[in-house]
């Protein structure tokens, strides 16, 4: 029984799959989950992957303090915030300036008020109602999770690779051909991911997982 146990073991570490995606996102965090939004939105079939148990968690921690969601000021005294970086975020702040959040807020049934510091933040001052409404409204929209993937680059073809952990003896590897795919990884996985960009062989004639973009724009959504 040891001896069968250990080879069943072995097995279930070697497990491969393979699919295909229109669009697959990497992280589902804020960056993420408003890229699933917004692609869904066109019709695209989305699937979002990450490496925790559940989507949003650090968007949850945010909310501990009450969940400061933006600013009310003015947009050019907004954009010095940025500093050096003003410039290049100009047009994606300027397309989700203050009023659009609060209006895409209550769109979800979320209501908003603006503190004395000109902070916006959900009424209830919590993080969780907002994100089970916009969780659900993903789903609505086609929408589909994938949680415990870890990304693991890219293999030889241009395919997306992954490891979905269930236990630490059950890991399955598996290969995604994504016709576009966004990174938006937060946290320790977004330190990953540098490290993969740098040393990932990837071929030189597709770009990352045919067609890696800016999770600011919609429009990065194309075809090889």
């Amino acid at each position: 029984m040891p001896r069968a146990q250990a080879i069943l073991e072995t097995l279930s570490q070697k497990v491969c799959m393979t699919a295909s995606h229109q669009v697959a996102i990497i992280g589902a965090g804020p960056a993420g989950l408003m890229a699933a939004q917004m692609l869904s939105a066109t019709g695209a079939q989305v699937h979002v992957y990450d490496a925790m148990p559940s989507a949003g968690r650090k968007f949850l921690l945010a909310g501990i303090g009450g969940l400061n969601l933006s600013h009310s000021e003015p947009m050019a005294q907004f954009l010095t915030r940025y500093y050096e970086k003003k410039d290049d975020l100009a047009q994606a702040l300027q397309s989700h300036a203050a009023t659009q959040l609060i209006a895409w807020a209550k769109d979800l049934g979320i209501e908003t008020f603006v503190g004395s510091s000109g902070r916006i933040f959900p009424t209830d001052m919590k993080a969780a109602p907002l994100l089970r409404a916009w969780l659900q409204r993903l789903r609505n929209q086609g929408v589909q999770f994938h949680m415990r993937h870890r990304w693991a680059g890219w293999d030889d073809t241009g395919a997306l690779q992954f490891e979905k952990t269930a236990t630490d003896k059950n890991v399955q590897h598996i290969t995604i051909n994504a016709q576009a795919t966004v990174l938006a990884p937060t946290g320790t996985i977004a330190f990953e991911g540098v490290d993969l960009l740098a040393h990932t062989k990837r071929p030189a004639h597709r770009r990352p997982a045919a067609g890696s973009c800016p999770v600011s724009a919609p429009s990065c959504f194309r075809r090889p």
